[in-house]
């Protein structure tokens, strides 16, 4: 079962956890860092405040975090949280292609959740859902792709609808962009973890656009093994042309 509490629950941890990373980047001693140790340092922060804020608001619920170790009880748990607390940590203190999600999954399903981004000053949630606009590129549809994947994702997308392609750091920023509509389609064609994916499916469904995996099915979550084969979110009459030009690869 999902409550409003836990829609509201969601956008709320992910707007406490990008404020803490957004005040942290502002102390002169962090900008000193390395690069590697500006990213533990995020990484940990964000973690140790979404556990912790987690076990006093749902003390019932289990939770799957990239940064903690899989407690494999989750596996009988009917409610998870499944949280990325800082998606695209390279890019932290260096670009603003990066975003915090939490998400909550029940029985499997993506049901609640909140993707923060904070370059944009923005939280997209699942209720109240965001309303996407049509795409403001033209007649060609933009597509948003992982660096590491343009050159397949991005040739794929270009063959198949004709799309210009950008290459993009975060899951959650690629996947906001879709959601506010500037960007049509985001394609990753190799493998990436629930955390990743299971804020944004929340999102972009509530806001009624095709989130999939690479056969066009409905991504499940909770998985003994986290890792998951690709993830297509676009707006919804694009997806048979897409999913058919992944198939004739033979992703």
């Amino acid at each position: 079962m999902t409550t409003a509490d836990d829609h509201e629950l969601a956008r709320t941890l992910a707007a406490e956890t990008a404020d803490l990373l957004v005040e942290a980047l502002r102390d002169p001693a962090v900008r000193r860092r390395g690069w590697l140790s500006i990213e533990a340092l995020g990484d940990e922060l964000a973690h140790d405040h979404l556990v912790r804020r987690l076990a006093e608001e749902r003390p019932g619920d289990a939770v799957l975090s990239e940064e903690g170790a899989d407690d494999r009880s989750r596996l009988g748990a009917r409610r998870v949280w499944i949280v990325d607390p800082l998606d695209g940590s390279s890019d932290f203190g260096w670009s603003g292609q990066w975003s915090v999600h939490v998400a909550l999954c029940v029985e499997g399903r993506a049901v609640a959740g909140a993707v923060a981004v904070p370059a944009l000053g923005e939280v997209y949630a699942t209720d109240p859902a965001p309303v996407p606009v049509m795409s403001r590129y033209g007649p060609r549809p933009l597509a948003v792709v992982s660096r590491s994947r343009q050159q397949v994702d991005g040739r794929l997308l270009a063959r198949a609808i004709g799309a210009e392609v950008a290459a993009v750091g975060s899951a959650g920023v690629k996947a906001m962009a879709v959601v506010r509509g500037e960007a049509d389609v985001y394609l990753h064609g190799g493998g990436l973890y629930e955390w990743d994916s299971c804020a944004p499916v929340a999102v972009a469904r509530a806001a009624g656009l095709h989130a999939s995996r690479l056969d066009g099915s409905e991504p499940v979550f909770n998985q003994p093994d986290p890792w998951m084969p690709g993830l297509l979110i676009c707006r919804p009459e694009l997806a048979p042309t897409i999913l058919e030009a992944v198939a004739a690869a033979g992703r």
